[in-house]
């Protein structure tokens, strides 16, 4: 077998080449764009994580730090291929291209480097920039940015350009006092000066020329004017060229010696302009991931291959410039459920799928995040696709011939872990035999280890999905009253091709239509009749489904408006109760203070009226706090035992499903009273209220009846009877972190995934957890101390001690 990763015979099938192609538009550099061209994805586990690591922290580098952008600079190689051959210098605008290659490494070094610790692997691409800040200072003070020679690289060279101004102010004096001669009127075309070869003229008509002795240079194209170097003007001329000629010889040994110091760094501007190029293909993944609203897929070490409102990136590209979305897709595959069969009708979306599937995978392990809402993907050392019609002429192959010499080629190198994608397998030939085939090829390579999605309108091979122990029936929706797809993929059951029925719709004559109805044989329409009822029988049920989940919704928002209604009656009757509760204080203490007068010692009295003012306040506060309102999650315990205080129940661990049993009272994780509904196994099912939970064994305690009465107390009396108008089942797991790690996510996930941990902490019953957050830019710390302040879960945080993170976590209390 061959054991080398295989995947550039399935990369022009399913359009790998085309996202190619679209990375390369997100680079800015020639280097950058030819890295996105020739990008291969790899089949080694470690290179594919640090890849697409390297995409996510690049991301987010981009949402928190800044965008890097190298701008559009010039491939180097061919001014680095000069700068090899010894004895030449570069020209001006050479050394100005290093210049800006130069800048650009400079720039990229400066921006990521202050936060490599946040970001270490876009860092370990920056830090392979060289730092040739002293080399560019030496060039900037040859080359100026417009790409001139400085005039103060070299006092010889300012001293030469300083008598060349001067002479040059010398000769056009005399010229122009040639041209203002009376004695000369009439000689002259045009009142100029001008240059021709090298030196300065004057234009001359030619019938006069015989007026100005001097060297003619050249002629216009009309021939009537001469340009003329006047006898006068010569030696002006001479010295001139002379101080022009000085300087470029002064130029070519400046532009020599920043040459030689330029080649001296030779192999550090080769490294500088692959690692920019490096640089330039990173980001590009970044911006390519951000355009099509693409995640980083999770690597399955289960073999599990699933992905959830997956979109391919082309479809959906070219919708949206057309103002339309793609239809996504879920579907799951694992290493016990490794093949897919999909059938539904033509045009429905069977083959996009195929191509989704495999396109995922040759993004993901190239490094590219793929646009989906989630995603858990396998590694694969082969991707192997027979889609589209492979007839060729020059072969003598038919379709069918040139589709089976394809299968029998994957046969021949196929090596797991390998995805197979076969698109309407078996077809081009007889029907049953075509169908046969189509079984025997999915078994085959299903047997071989590889995991295998097919599209199918062959019934025998819905048949074998249904029948044969890992393998998932799925179809393409079709709309049977409009005659229409859908483009959902629906996992679990087969679809009906609606051959007849699309004929129909696309306008073949009806007589037509009824004749291929009355020659369909009675097992195959009488399949086609039982595909379709259950088609209908299962839309039936989604509907239904749909339709209480909506009800359960409303009802679950009406729970909420009526908790909230209460809470609110609650706090305006506290409110009343507290003015009434100081007035009583008030009349209190007036009644008192006669009979406290009469305390004829004042220190005594004084004593006296200290102790009756801390007794009164002590029962206000007392009392006030038994009224307190509660939050609006839950009902009160509105029943008080004698003396104004409620009784605390008594509580026994629980340690075993025996110590329970449907019907008993309990507290829950996070201290409200429930009734036991069922015990399954570690798992408890309490109804809390209207809402019905699911708990940990040991994260319950059992209530043990009172003494007086023999009976559960009253709250729980009330919690057993209590009337449910919806029911929820909420797992509280008994096991439930303390800690959470937010390192590397940005931070509206970072955000996110907080507001659950800390709701799972308050359900856990938690009275502090930990959150690590790192040091970094700040940012994220930053994003959760605002999210933490305001949160209705929080008393207070404060940074972890210094053994305990320090400054990179944050210790969090919870409220009671």
């Amino acid at each position: 077998m061959n054991h080398s990763a295989h995947f550039s015979d399935a990369a022009d099938a399913l359009e790998f080449t085309a996202v190619r192609e679209r990375l390369a538009r997100e680079a800015q550099s020639v280097l950058g764009r030819e890295r996105a061209l020739a990008l291969e994805p790899a089949a080694d586990r470690d290179t594919v994580a640090r890849r697409l690591a390297t995409t996510s922290e690049t991301r987010c580098f981009f949402a928190e730090i800044a965008v890097i952008s190298i701008g559009e600079v010039p491939d180097p190689r061919p001014v680095l291929a000069q700068l090899r051959i010894g004895g030449t210098h570069l020209s001006p605008e050479d050394l100005r291209l290093l210049m800006k290659l130069m800048e650009t490494g400079g720039y990229a070094r400066g921006i990521v480097r202050p936060h490599r610790d946040g970001f270490p692997l876009l860092a370990s691409v920056t830090d392979r920039l060289p730092d040739l800040s002293g080399l560019l200072r030496k060039v900037q003070r040859i080359v100026l940015p417009s790409g001139e020679i400085n005039e103060d690289a070299s006092p010889e060279l300012r001293r030469l350009r300083s008598e060349i101004q001067i002479q040059r102010g010398r000769l056009q004096r005399q010229l122009e006092s040639l041209l203002r001669r009376t004695d000369l009127d009439g000689v002259f075309s045009d009142d100029i000066i001008t240059q021709r070869n090298g030196r300065f003229v004057v234009p001359v008509r030619n019938d006069n020329r015989g007026k100005l002795p001097g060297v003619v240079h050249a002629m216009s194209s009309s021939g009537m004017t001469a340009f003329v170097e006047p006898m006068a003007s010569i030696e002006f001329n001479n010295e001139m060229v002379r101080l022009q000629e000085a300087e470029e010889a002064e130029i070519a040994r400046l532009l020599f010696e920043v040459s030689e110091q330029l080649r001296a760094h030779y192999d550090d501007l080769v490294w500088l302009g692959d690692a920019l190029g490096e640089l330039d293909f990173v980001a590009a993944r970044a911006r390519f991931a951000n355009r099509y609203d693409a995640v980083a897929p999770v690597l399955s070490t289960e073999g599990v291959f699933s992905v959830t409102q997956a979109r391919h990136p082309l479809l959906d590209a070219q919708l949206r410039e057309n103002g339309k979305s793609a239809v996504p897709v879920d579907f799951a595959l694992s290493d016990t459920e490794r093949t897919l069969v999909i059938s539904g009708a033509n045009a429905g979306g069977k083959t996009v799928v195929l191509k989704t599937a495999g396109l995922f995978i040759l993004m993901a392990q190239s490094g590219l995040h793929v646009p989906a809402r989630a995603a858990e993907l396998p590694i694969f050392a082969q991707v192997h696709a027979d889609i589209g019609d492979h007839q060729s002429l020059a072969a003598n192959l038919s379709t069918f011939s040139s589709h089976v010499t394809h299968l029998t080629e994957i046969s021949d190198v196929l090596d797991t872990p390998a995805l197979v994608l076969l698109d309407e397998v078996g077809t081009g030939t007889d029907p049953d035999e075509g169908a046969a085939l189509a079984v025997a090829i999915v078994e085959h390579f299903r047997k071989a280890g590889a995991y295998v999605m097919t599209s199918t309108h062959f019934n025998p091979l819905k048949i074998y999905a249904d029948t044969s122990s890992g393998v998932i029936n799925a179809s393409v929706e079709f709309d049977a009253k409009t005659l229409q797809p859908t483009y959902r993929l629906l996992c679990g059951e087969s679809g009906n091709s609606s051959g007849i029925e699309i004929a129909r719709r696309l306008g073949l004559p009806e007589s037509i239509v009824q004749d291929a109805t009355g020659r369909l044989g009675e097992r195959e329409a009488a399949m086609t009749r039982y595909l379709a009822t259950l088609q209908e029988r299962i839309d039936y049920q989604r509907d239904s489904m749909a339709a209480i989940e909506d009800e359960r919704a409303a009802l679950a928002k009406r729970f909420g408006e009526l908790e909230r209604e209460f809470h609110e009656r609650e706090v305006a009757r506290r409110a009343v109760f507290e003015e009434e509760l100081a007035g009583v204080r008030d009349d209190l203490l007036s009644r008192v203070q006669p009979v406290l007068d009469r305390i004829g010692n004042q220190v005594e009295r004084t004593r006296a009226q200290r102790e009756v003012v801390k007794a009164v306040d002590r029962g206000a506060a007392l009392v006030g706090k038994k009224f307190q309102p509660p939050p609006p999650e839950t009902r009160p315990d509105k029943t008080v035992a004698k003396g104004g205080v409620s009784d605390q129940p008594k509580t026994v661990a629980v340690t075993s499903a025996s110590d329970l049993k449907v019907g008993d009272s309990v507290l829950t994780g996070f201290g409200q009273p429930g009734i036991v509904d069922a015990v399954e196994g570690d798992t408890v099912a309490v109804r809390v209220g209207s809402l019905r939970l699911k708990a940990g064994l040991t994260s319950l305690k059992k209530i043990i009846a009172s003494e007086s009465s023999g009976k559960p107390e009253s709250a729980l009396s009330r919690a057993k009877t209590a009337t449910s108008a919806l029911m929820y089942d909420i797992d509280v797991p008994s096991d439930a972190p303390r800690e959470l790690k937010l390192i590397g996510l940005t931070t509206d996930e970072a955000v996110t995934l907080a507001d659950k941990f800390l709701d799972q902490a308050v359900l856990s019953g938690f009275q502090d957890v930990r959150i690590v957050h790192g040091m970094g830019t700040g940012a994220l710390r930053r994003a959760i101390d605002e999210f933490l302040s305001s949160h209705p879960h929080v008393e207070r945080f404060a940074r972890a001690p210094r053994g305990e993170g320090g400054d990179g976590a944050t210790i969090v209390e919870l409220r009671d």
